[in-house]
């Protein structure tokens, strides 16, 4: 009986060769299509938490206070007891946060809320935001040059664009509240002292200056 031809160790290198080759080939374009795919989730989850803000600020003339993501904060009040949103998403993005805790044992792992405070100015919640910004780093994982301790006002912050890459610098940003305190450096929101000349520090977002005006949501 006549045995059939077997591959050679030539052949077989070459098969080898050749699909290492177009895993190569393949792989980056699948990473890419991987990002996109989070980019799109990331504005799309900020744009729900947005709405969920603005439903909240209806009932209670204030906005929940800032919320990192290794700690239960104000944006868990979206969630109970009234559900303004079903249950807050998880940031696409975090485990690529080189500031963030992302392994914390507790898994709270959403988006970052931080902005002005009310402090006396609302005296039913002091620690409520006037005006804020709801962030997540992006592709890249850094959050520099964003300050999130101070957002509403100074800074040197960019908005992701793809651009520039897909992996590239740059945060994601949604604005919202009074847009009276834009550019305005204090810490507590007061009414009073928001027109002052002496306090005014413009938020610069992508080259462009914002005084008492909403930079965009990108």
């Amino acid at each position: 009986m006549k045995k059939g031809k077997g591959f050679t160790l030539i052949e077989l290198l070459i098969v080898i060769a050749i699909i290492l080759i177009l895993i190569a080939i393949a792989l980056p374009n699948f990473l890419e299509a991987q990002i996109r795919a989070k980019v799109a989730r990331a504005k799309g989850e900020m744009r729900t938490i947005d709405t969920a803000m603005l439903a909240y600020f209806l009932d209670f003339k204030i906005y929940p206070e800032d919320n990192e993501r290794h700690s239960d904060g104000g944006l868990y009040w979206l969630t109970s007891p009234i559900k303004y949103i079903g249950e807050l998403p998880a940031d696409p993005f975090v485990a690529f946060d080189n500031g963030s805790v992302a392994a914390n044992p507790f898994g709270l792992n959403t988006f970052e809320l931080g902005g002005l405070e009310a402090d006396a100015t609302y005296p039913q919640c002091p620690e409520c935001l006037v005006t804020w910004v709801l962030h997540s780093s992006g592709p890249d994982g850094d959050e520099e040059p964003f300050d999130q301790n101070d957002p509403h006002y100074g800074g040197n912050n960019r908005t992701y664009t793809p651009t520039n890459g897909t992996k590239s610098n740059g945060n994601f940003l949604v604005w919202g509240g009074d847009s009276g305190y834009i550019g305005v450096r204090m810490t507590n929101a007061r009414p009073e002292l928001r027109g002052s000349p002496a306090l005014a520090t413009p938020v610069l977002l992508d080259n462009e200056f914002y005084y008492r005006r909403m930079p965009p949501n990108r």
